[in-house]
């Protein structure tokens, strides 16, 4: 039996085959409000037309900060001795130093980051919008209030989605931004926040 031929039952997905379920999405490269008309400019990263979207359609909003580990190794201090054929005969052979590996090895060093993302309903359409934070240009979304700190343009844009569509249903995020208050606990990945959107 070829590959093509597989049964129904065994013909599944990657995602289906791990457990995962993405719903369908799509990530905003660009979003400009309109504020005399009460509508908002979204650019997909992916290309295509501009979408117009009206402020009512914007159904609800999603946020989340991801824990981002990175693990590096620092090299060890050089001993500051070269060690010649005389040396190592006067002093008998190699100093213990040379002959321990966790020595040589280095140091672990473990960087814990936060990256943010934000994610958008809007009515009659299929797919979830979202963005990262780290590669937005919210200059094109904030204008002359953006400023060179991602946490702060980021608040910044929570607070401006959340006046431009008051009725739009706000998660803890949202809220925890809007009311000043400790931000939920952060995710493991994008993929966690994408199946806690779709639930």
């Amino acid at each position: 039996m070829t590959d093509d031929a597989l049964p129904a039952a065994e013909a599944q997905t990657e995602d289906e085959y791990f457990g995962v379920t993405m719903p369908p999405n799509a990530r905003i490269g660009t979003l400009v409000f309109e504020m005399r008309d009460r509508t908002v400019h979204v650019a997909l990263a992916d290309g295509g037309e501009e979408r117009i979207v009206n402020a009512h359609d914007l159904r609800s909003f999603f946020g989340a900060r991801i824990r981002h580990v990175s693990v590096s190794r620092v090299p060890p201090k050089s001993q500051g001795i070269a060690l010649t054929e005389t040396s190592l005969k006067a002093t008998g052979g190699l100093p213990q130093s040379a002959l321990n590996p966790s020595q040589r090895t280095g140091t672990e060093v473990v960087r814990e980051d936060y990256n943010y993302a934000i994610a958008i309903r809007v009515e009659k359409l299929p797919e979830l919008w979202y963005l990262n934070a780290s590669s937005f240009n919210f200059r094109k979304a904030l204008g002359e209030n953006a400023t060179y700190s991602t946490e702060i343009n980021l608040r910044a844009l929570v607070r401006r989605l959340s006046q431009f569509a008051p009725d739009a249903v706000r998660d803890g995020f949202f809220t925890a931004v809007l009311q000043s208050s400790p931000l939920p606990p952060p995710l493991e990945s994008l993929l966690e926040f994408f199946r806690l959107v779709a639930r």
